[in-house]
């Protein structure tokens, strides 16, 4: 039984046929389709089962060539019937000979089922033919079946037939992987299989064929002899002109337009067979119907065609001489330079008809190639487009060259890619050209090439520079290089040094000249009809936009999505589902920010953007602002597998929103002695994160300097490297100022923030900044009115947990010699005592273990002397506690290190350890980093604290109750006292 592959269809109709045959009547199957295509292995599956069912099969195939004798195939199967029959000798008429052929069969039939099978009928006789068709005819009713293969667009069959047709075509991709695994014994990969699809279009025999080729470790572009005499034999019936035409089309590739193809046949250079042929060029219409019919192209659709595989093609290719080629590829690129061509279609006729322009082109593609992120064919361009720049034209070889090893950087081939560059680099310090250097150096600013950066800021001002700093430098190269260009009138080196400085200046405080650049760069753009230069244009554009705080910002943002949708570019379609994901986050659509991350993710990585670095900052933008610190946690834990570079400035940032005020200052003071290397592109955070972290530690000199770094940037907003916002500055200046007590000026920011986020429609930073305003206006004893309800039903539905003051204003504060007590709605008024003063000094540090010998004694003077003669030896002498410092530097250094290599169990060993040391030393020293003594300091000092803060409270028993008992839910005495309430509340003073 023969075994089918992707065949069980037009099995089961067959199977079906030889059923009805052997029960009631015959019928007429003819199957066809191209050579190997499998027709012969359906029939003999076919045949197997009716001999099987107990059917005659009797089979003949037609003979090739004018030598075949007439009605050979009925002499086979006569014969196969009737060895000793002499009917076609002893008939008279053709009538006579049908009617006794037919006679014999049904005779059979009365016996036993029959089913009759022709192979290749394509090439039958006439005769043949005709014997066909009255055999079905007149042995309709009997149980006679006869099958009948033919080639389609070989045969011309008669119309009178009456038959069942089955047309078999290539096997598909899945098909011919199960094909080659049972040809060769061997699983081929997924980008194998396709390869031989496309190649073979699914045709079992040249499969085979391939197959075979890959197993015995020749190339697949090889055509074996045997599949090339198949398809020589199909184009051999081909007339001269439709032939011509084909070739034409090989040049084109597998699929081409019809415009095209006519077009190029117009242009053809007519050289001498093989080639193109000159005068084809009346239209192709009639070529290629005819060459469907054969089977050797198929429509696409919409004025398209291509060839049924590659080995059509490349057989036809292999035709043309070299010359024939190169004028083929010319009258191509001709032809598709009204059109718009892909780059990379230019530049391969290009390259292969070696025309004056073909670097030119190659270049051109391999910068849509940079921009669809394939850079491996962007390399492949910039190869060819090295092979053909003469040797002599030493500054764009040097150009290309760079422009190679910077792709093949992004690659991963740094090896080959370093090489690439530091030859670059070699032959443009030789040229001594300004301008390359200045292009070189500016390609090479952000990877890491100080020194080469300065070289060509020397040499293009003939001078140092006017700073060392390497950004100074790469901002004033870049300037300079864009005045050149401006008056050169070079509009191609200006975009290029445009970009560059648009890159170059990114920081907060630059955005207005951003936008002028922006302005001009897509002016260029238009002028020079670059398409990608416009969407960087516009996409710096928006960015630099928003954090001018300008509600144009959104209609620059539209712009660009439908640039870059129209485009289809891949890189731009990155670019825009960064915007996208921004723009939600900045209006509080949380989860379709987290949707759109995920999509960004999927599209691939941009050059030289880390798409992990992407996700998390996006990620942890939308989680800090709802306030999901799980989720917020879970991201640090990637990064710091990861080993994030960014690592502590967003735990720092964590931190602080947590209001962990003593982890936010650990990552502060890290980050400001240097220890790690912030990217430009994080400043806006660092900036944030400033202010949050001074906010929290209430230092006057953090709170200064944090204030300081933000003052130049009130009225915009932080923009963290163009990917989320961080707020405007004013909401955070404002932090600042409520952290110091300056309610009124935090009450102005705060507003000044709210009003610019909604004019940008930013519900989320509204929120926060109107929630903090409403916490300022308590403490100023002003009433918020319907501030508080607002914030809270909004942020409830925007999913975001915000921390809001109560609304009655609590007051603890000593006017003279008289306590004003607000709690709860209500005022209670005391005379100065020691137990008001302890309360007070613990609602001041909330959650903090404060030692009663410092609540006792908080001046330290005459009092503390003669409370140290009662007694008692210091815990831990001036020696002991230095250990414990030292110590405690060298584990904070090696938890240092542990993180950055990822160590997490040995930097919860090392941070227990801190710890426990921590703990020792606040037992030991008190305020000002006074020893504590043993004995009976601390013991009187419990015991009369706790007596002075239990008499309070029972005279607020009567005064204000709900004040007694929030203070005796929320006080702890002993040894140490803490202020620990159940929810924040914000106490004046």
């Amino acid at each position: 039984m023969a075994i089918l592959i992707g065949r069980e269809h037009p099995a089961a109709i067959l199977r079906g046929e030889v059923g009805r045959a052997l029960t009631s009547h015959g019928s007429l199957v003819l199957v066809t389709g191209e050579a190997g295509v499998g027709k012969s292995t359906l029939v003999a599956e076919a045949a197997g089962h009716a001999v099987a069912a107990g059917a005659q099969v009797l089979s003949a195939a037609c003979w090739e060539g004018e030598g075949a004798p007439g009605y050979w195939p009925w002499v086979q199967v006569v014969r196969r019937l009737n060895p000793a029959a002499d009917v076609f000798e002893s008939a008279r008429t053709p009538f006579e000979l049908y009617d006794a052929v037919t006679a014999q069969l049904v005779a059979l039939s009365r016996e036993r089922p029959v089913v009759i099978v022709l192979e290749d009928l394509h090439w039958a006789d006439a005769a043949s033919l005709k014997l066909l068709e009255f055999v079905v005819r007149h042995a309709w009713f009997e149980r006679i079946l006869v099958i009948g293969t033919y080639r389609e667009g070989e045969a011309e069959l008669p119309p009178e037939l009456k038959a069942t047709t089955l047309a078999l075509s290539g096997l598909g991709r899945e098909e011919v992987g199960e094909l080659v695994a049972r040809t060769t014994g061997l699983r081929p990969d997924d980008e194998l299989v396709t390869e031989i699809h496309r190649r073979t279009g699914g045709n079992p025999f040249f499969v085979e064929q391939a197959a075979r080729l890959w197993q015995g470790g020749s190339p697949l572009d090889t055509i074996p002899a045997e599949v090339r005499a198949a398809v020589e034999r199909r184009l051999s019936r081909l007339s001269g002109e439709v032939r011509e035409t084909l070739r034409a089309a090989a040049v084109l590739g597998r699929e081409f337009a019809d415009e095209v193809l006519a077009a190029s046949v117009g242009r053809g250079a007519g050289s001498s067979a093989p080639g193109v042929a000159a005068g084809v060029g009346r239209g192709v219409a009639v070529p290629l119907g005819q060459a469907v019919a054969a089977k050797l192209v198929a429509p696409l659709g919409e004025g398209r065609h291509a060839f049924v595989h590659d080995l059509v093609r490349e057989t036809l290719y292999a035709e043309l001489d070299e010359a024939g080629r190169r004028a083929g590829h010319a009258a191509a690129l001709a032809a598709l330079g009204s059109t718009a061509a892909y780059p990379a279609s230019l530049a391969h006729h290009a390259y292969l008809a070696e025309v004056p322009e073909a670097p030119a082109l190659l270049l051109a593609a391999a910068l849509d190639a940079e921009a669809r992120l394939a850079d491996e064919e962007a390399v492949g361009h910039y190869r060819r487009a090295l092979e053909l720049v003469p040797g002599a034209e030493r500054a764009r070889r040097t150009g290309i060259e760079l422009d190679l090893g910077l792709t093949l950087q992004r690659i991963g081939e740094h090896e080959e890619g370093g090489r690439a560059i530091e030859a670059a680099i070699a032959a443009a310090r030789e040229l001594d050209d300004p301008g390359l250097l200045a292009h070189a150096a500016l390609k090479l600013y952000h990877l890491g090439f100080p020194d080469f950066v300065r070289e060509a800021h020397r040499r293009l001002v003939r001078g140092e520079a006017a700073s060392t700093s390497a950004d100074d430098v790469g901002e004033q190269l870049s300037g300079l290089a864009a005045d050149r260009a401006r008056h050169a009138g070079d509009d191609q080196a200006l975009g290029f040094t445009l970009l560059a400085r648009l890159s170059a200046i990114w920081r907060p405080g630059t955005a207005e000249e951003r936008v002028a650049l922006a302005d001009e760069l897509a002016e260029v753009a238009t002028r020079a009809n670059d398409t990608q230069h416009l969407l960087h244009a516009l996409s710096w554009r928006a960015s630099a936009l928003l954090e001018l705080g300008d509600p144009a910002h959104t209609a620059a943002d539209q712009d660009f999505l439908r640039q870059a949708e129209r485009s289809g570019l891949p890189l731009f379609e990155h670019e825009a589902m960064v915007i996208r994901t921004r723009h939600a986050l900045l209006q509080g659509r949380f989860d379709e920010a987290r949707a759109l991350s995920e999509t960004t993710r999927e599209l691939g990585e941009q050059p030289y953007v880390s798409g992990a670095e992407l996700r998390w900052t996006q990620m942890l933008s939308a989680a800090l602002l709802q306030g999901r610190f799980d989720e917020a946690d879970a991201l640090l834990a990637e990064m710091r597998a990861a080993r994030s570079p960014n690592l502590p400035l967003f735990a720092g940032v964590t931190a602080a929103e947590r209001g962990d005020a003593r982890g936010a200052l650990n990552h502060l003071t890290r980050l400001m002695a240097g220890g790690e290397d912030l990217l430009t592109w994080m400043a806006p955070l660092w900036l944030r994160f400033q202010a949050q972290a001074a906010a929290l530690s209430k230092d006057p000199e953090l709170c200064q300097n944090a204030r300081e770094a933000i003052a130049p940037h009130l009225g915009q907003w932080a923009v963290t490297s163009t990917i989320v916002v961080d707020g405007p500055f004013e909401h955070w200046a404002a932090v600042l100022d409520a952290a110091q007590g300056r309610w009124r000026a935090a009450a102005d920011g705060f507003t000044a923030a709210y009003r610019a986020a909604d004019r940008l429609g930013s519900r989320p930073w509204s929120v926060l900044s109107r929630a903090h305003l409403a916490e300022a206006l308590l403490a100023a004893g002003e009433d918020p009115g319907a501030l508080l309800a607002d914030v809270a039903r909004e942020a409830e539905e925007l999913g975001m947990r915000v921390r809001l003051p109560q609304r009655a204003a609590s007051v603890f504060r000593l006017d003279g010699d008289v306590w004003t007590l607000t709690f709860a709605g209500r005022t209670a008024h005391l005379p100065d005592a020691k137990g008001l003063r302890d309360l007070r000094t613990l609602m001041g540090s909330p959650g903090t273990d404060i030692p009663a010998v410092e609540l006792l004694n908080p001046a330290g003077g005459a009092e503390a002397v003669a409370a140290r003669r009662m007694g008692g030896d210091a815990v831990l002498d001036d020696e002991a506690k230095a250990q414990y410092r030292r110590r405690l530097e060298l584990l904070d250094d090696e938890i240092d290190r542990a993180s950055v290599r990822g160590n997490d169990q040995q930097v919860a060993a090392l941070d227990a350890e801190r710890q426990a040391l921590l703990s020792e030393l606040r037992k030991a020293v008190g305020l000002g980093g006074r020893s504590r003594r043993l004995g009976d300091e601390a013991e009187r000092a419990r015991k009369a604290v706790t007596n002075r803060i239990r008499n309070t409270l029972r005279q607020l028993d009567d005064r204000h109750p709900d004040l007694a008992a929030h203070l005796r839910a929320s006080i702890s005495t002993g040894a140490t006292c803490r202020y620990q309430p159940p929810d924040p509340i914000t106490w004046t003073w």
